[in-house]
Order: C-alpha cells, then structure tokens, then sequence
C-alpha cells in the first residue's frame, strides 16, 4: 500500500486529505510539526509528502529548508483547504493535476508503491562541481549534458539540468574534479523542468554506486565547506 505523510495544523484540511486518500486505499499518517514529521521520515518508509501551504508558510527559515529538502527526496504534493467551498486544492510544481480529483492524479502519476523511501538527511554544502551527465552509462556524445551541481551531500547531489528527465528513475553522472572520475549511478529523488516554476530546473540524486575512494573525496569536500 502507498503510504503518505500528511504536514498541517488545520484538522479539516487533514479530515479532508485522509478522507479521500482512504478512498483510494493511500495511507495517509498525519503530523502537525516539524521535529514530529523530521522523526517519521528518518524511521520508516513513505512513497510521498502531503504539505498544506498555510501551515509551511509559518514556519522558520530553518524547518523551511527542511522542508525543501524533503521536497527534492519525495514526491510532494501541496494542499489547500478552501473553507469557504470546504474542498481541497492540491499542486505539484511544474504539472498540471486534475482539478476534480488533484489528490487521486497526485497519487496515481507520482507515487509509487514500489519506491517507499527513508529518509537520509545530509547537509547539502553549495559546492559547484563540473558534471557529465547521463541517461545511461554509455556516455554517448549526443545524450551527454555538460553541468554542473548546484549543491553537494554526503548522500548525493543536485545537478542542474535543462533535460527532460520525467518518469526516469536512474542517471549516470561523472563529477570532473574528483581524482577518480569514473562514473557514478544515481537515483532520481525529485525533478524541476526548465521553464515552469520560479526555480533553479534540474534533478535531485541520491549516489547509488560509489567507489570508496569517491566517496572518500566527497566526504572531504563537504567537511572542508564552510557551514
């Protein structure tokens, strides 16, 4: 069963969202804070996030960059309860979801169950790598993008890209300044297409394939980041 992680202080907003989830057979666990869906996420697997913009919207400049990390590791869907017509409205960056029934499309073209993701929080440093992006490991001339990232963790990257990368899980990136320049396989943890929203498009990642020596190179560009 997919499973989901409700954020939001508005108990009609969270009646409304578990409601329509359950119609769905979605399993739809609420929380109501940070430090509380901070301790979920670390302990057990979800397939995606459920964010209400008005609870976000208080938060800190802190739990919000939480919040966006989180957002680039899951498939995030953002609700808002409209009291004065009592329905949800629900948002995924960059797409367009069905406006009868945003919950159920969320779901059906975002989360799958196959991919119930921890998570792995790991302080992201903005460090700047040259990368050879690819869809495969063959590193063809034609499917090769020219890079770089916009920012670096232990765990991963995310890589600026113009590409369309929609509905694929895994790439192939070469990070140019590590001695050991071989490439490293990545899996997709979030995507922002070019053009349609106010941010930077390009693809989280998670590194899959390290050689110890990389991930010995990594470490110490993270740990020689200023904080």
């Amino acid at each position: 069963m997919i499973k989901l992680l409700l954020l939001s202080d508005n108990t009609e907003a969270v009646s409304a969202c578990q409601k329509a989830f359950k119609q769905i057979d979605v399993c739809c666990e609420w929380v109501d804070n940070i430090e509380n869906m901070n301790q979920r996420l670390v302990r057990g697997p979800y397939n995606g996030l459920v964010l209400d913009v008005l609870a976000t919207a208080k938060f800190s400049p802190k739990d919000k960059a939480f919040i966006q990390e989180a957002s680039e590791y899951y498939p995030t869907l953002l609700v808002r309860w409209n009291t004065a017509v009592q329905k949800i409205g629900g948002l995924v960056f960059g797409e367009i979801l069905d406006k009868e029934d945003p919950l159920g499309d969320f779901v059906k073209r975002f989360c799958r169950s196959d991919r119930a993701l921890i998570f792995r929080e790991n302080k992201r440093y903005d460090i700047h790598l040259n990368v050879l992006l690819s869809p495969d490991q063959k590193f063809s001339m034609e499917r090769v993008e020219k890079t770089a990232t916009l920012d670096l963790s232990r765990g991963g990257c995310f890589i600026i890209s113009s590409h369309n990368w929609n509905n694929i899980d895994t790439a192939w990136i070469r990070l140019l300044e590590l001695d050991d320049s071989s490439p490293i396989r990545v899996e997709l943890c979030s995507y922002v297409p070019w053009g349609k929203q106010t941010r930077i498009p390009g693809i989280g990642t998670k590194f899959i394939d390290l050689q110890p020596n990389q991930r010995q190179e990594i470490y110490q560009y993270c740990d020689d980041s200023p904080s």
